[in-house]
């Protein structure tokens, strides 16, 4: 938006040259190749070659980047192999991990576009300046990263991409019964805890307490009071689960195993149902935005042999190949403007 508003006040453009430094510094020190609309890319090195305020604006931090970058594909494919290994993203370490996941898909994608954007030319075109030519001759010596590589990285984030997509999509429709049923979990164990603590309960070595019999009783009313959607049921959840583990460590009931397995499993189901109430659409959302790759919407016909000689080595790649395309479909919700 930027860069197009630029061009309805051409007067920084081409005299004021401290604000174009200013502008250059603040949002463009790390990416001169920009995607205007669906595959529709600006190479700011040679769209302001002829603005002599942007042009003096421009630094040079081509091999800083293209370095860092670089670096990061072969980390980033190896992270990403490991999460995609069978049983290793699961309903509740997706939970757990969700932050980190999407974190690493994060970065994952601005690698992957930062590299395609200043790497990959569309087919068909070729660089007629000579300083764009160079510039990109720059990119790939100091990124040392391989055509291949970078599209493996696509393929794994991809695949990531779809596979936490389809596991939260079914957290979120599951989401209020599963909150249900681990309240009533919860419920149930504190009951028979009170119970244990009754004298009722034919468990060995047990003496009656009849205050811990109240307090865990007074608990379990607790836990059945609360409502997923209250703004404060995530803090009582917080405060249940500090009590319960000030109980055991203060009236010392480390010595009963079968008290010990109780307790642990009740903060479990707490523990649960406090990530219960995080899985939100805004999970998806970002999910969404992050993964976007309408940028490559032309570029990506430059992978075309690549594909083709990995479907013929591994034919199993066409599961990851679908990831991408889907990856990519997802250009079609942007908005068409005349």
């Amino acid at each position: 938006m930027l860069y197009a508003c630029l061009y309805f006040s051409t007067n920084i453009l081409h005299s004021q040259t401290a604000i174009m430094r200013e502008i250059v510094d603040k949002y463009f020190p790390d990416n001169w190749v920009i995607s205007l609309y669906m595959g529709f890319t600006i190479n700011l090195a040679d769209t302001w070659e002829s603005f002599k305020a942007a042009k003096t604006g421009s630094k040079q931090y081509f091999r800083k980047y293209a370095s860092s970058y670089g670096d990061r594909v072969v980390n980033l494919w190896k992270e990403t192999n490991l999460l995609l290994k069978e049983g290793n993203i699961t309903h509740e370490s997706l939970l757990k991990e969700i932050n980190n996941i999407l974190n690493t898909l994060r970065e994952c994608n601005v690698t992957v576009r930062w590299l395609m954007l200043h790497t990959v030319v569309k087919p068909g075109h070729v660089d007629k300046n000579k300083k764009l030519k160079q510039l990109r001759e720059l990119v790939f010596s100091e990124s040392k990263c391989e055509v291949v590589s970078l599209f493996k990285l696509l393929l794994n984030t991809a695949q990531l991409e779809l596979i936490v997509n389809e596991i939260y999509k079914k957290l979120l429709t599951e989401k209020e019964q599963q909150w249900e049923d681990l309240k009533n979990e919860t419920y149930k164990s504190l009951v028979e805890l009170s119970e244990v603590f009754s004298g009722t309960k034919p468990l060995t070595r047990i003496q009656k307490n009849e205050n811990l019999q109240i307090w865990f009783m007074e608990i379990s009313k607790q836990v059945q009071s609360l409502t997923q959607n209250h703004s404060g049921s995530s803090r009582k959840i917080v405060q249940l689960i500090q009590a319960l583990e000030e109980v055991q460590e203060f009236h010392q009931l480390d010595s009963n195993m079968q008290v010990i397995q109780f307790l642990s499993e009740t903060r479990k189901y707490l523990d649960q149902m406090l990530r219960n109430m995080n899985i939100k659409e805004d999970v998806l959302i970002n999910l969404q935005i992050i993964g976007d790759l309408s940028y490559a919407w032309e570029l990506i016909d430059s992978y075309t042999s690549i594909m083709q000689v990995g479907i013929k080595r591994e034919p199993t790649l066409v599961i990851k190949l679908r990831a991408v395309f889907l990856k990519l479909s997802s250009a079609l919700e942007i908005p068409l403007y005349a």
